[in-house]
C-alpha cells in the first residue's frame, strides 16, 4: 500500500504543476494574442482587432484542462479518505481537507477562482479596450465580421467560459459525494 499511495500523492503533484503551467500559458497566449489584435507586433502596426474573439475559446480551452487536473485531483482525495486499507494519519489529513472544502470559505478553490477570473477580466477587457481605441471606427474591417456577429462571436466564447465554471462545479460535488461512475468505483 505504501508504494501506491506514494504514486498516488506524486499524481497529485504532477496535476498540480500543469495547472500552474497551463495557466503560464493562459497568461503567455492571451498576451500575444491581446498584442497582435492591437498592432503591437513589431513588424505590423496596424490593428487586428479580429484576434480579439479568440481570447475567450483560449481561455476556456485552457481552463478545461486546469479543471480536469482538479478534478483528478478530488478522485484521488476521496479515494484516499474512503480507501479500506487505511493510512490514519493521511485518511484524517483528507478528512479535513474535504471538511474545508465544503466551507464557503472557498479555502483550496482560490487559485481555480482566480484562473476563471482571469479568463473572464481578460475576455471582457479585449472588447473594452477595442472600444475605447479612437481609432475602431477607423479599423472595424479588421474585425473580418460586422461588429454584430463579433458581439455574438465574443458573447458565446465568454458564455462557454461560464458554462464550463458550472459544469467543473457540478463534476467536484458530484465526486465529494461520491456519485460520480469513477468515484463509485472506490
Amino acid at each position: 500500500m505504501g508504494s501506491a499511495l506514494n504514486l498516488l500523492k506524486e499524481e497529485i503533484n504532477q496535476a498540480s504543476e500543469k495547472q500552474h503551467d497551463l495557466a503560464k500559458w493562459k497568461l503567455g497566449v492571451t498576451a500575444a494574442l491581446g498584442a497582435a489584435a492591437f498592432g503591437l507586433a513589431k513588424d505590423n502596426n496596424s490593428p487586428n482587432y479580429w484576434l480579439l474573439l479568440f481570447v475567450p475559446f483560449v481561455c476556456a480551452y485552457i481552463d478545461l484542462y486546469a479543471n480536469q487536473y482538479q478534478l483528478r485531483i478530488l478522485v484521488i482525495a476521496r479515494f484516499l479518505r474512503t480507501h479500506p486499507d487505511k493510512d490514519a494519519f493521511l485518511q484524517q489529513y483528507e478528512e479535513e481537507c474535504e471538511q474545508l472544502r465544503k466551507t464557503r470559505q472557498h479555502t483550496f478553490s482560490l487559485g481555480w477562482l482566480a484562473g476563471l477570473g482571469c479568463s473572464l477580466a481578460v475576455s471582457v477587457s479585449g472588447v473594452v479596450f477595442y472600444f475605447l481605441d479612437p481609432r475602431h471606427d477607423k479599423y472595424k474591417e479588421t474585425l473580418l465580421v460586422s461588429p454584430h456577429q463579433a458581439e455574438w462571436i465574443w458573447a458565446s466564447g465568454a458564455l462557454f467560459i461560464i458554462c464550463m465554471w458550472g459544469y467543473f462545479q457540478y463534476q467536484a460535488g458530484k465526486i465529494s459525494r461520491g456519485k460520480s461512475p469513477v468515484a463509485q468505483l472506490m
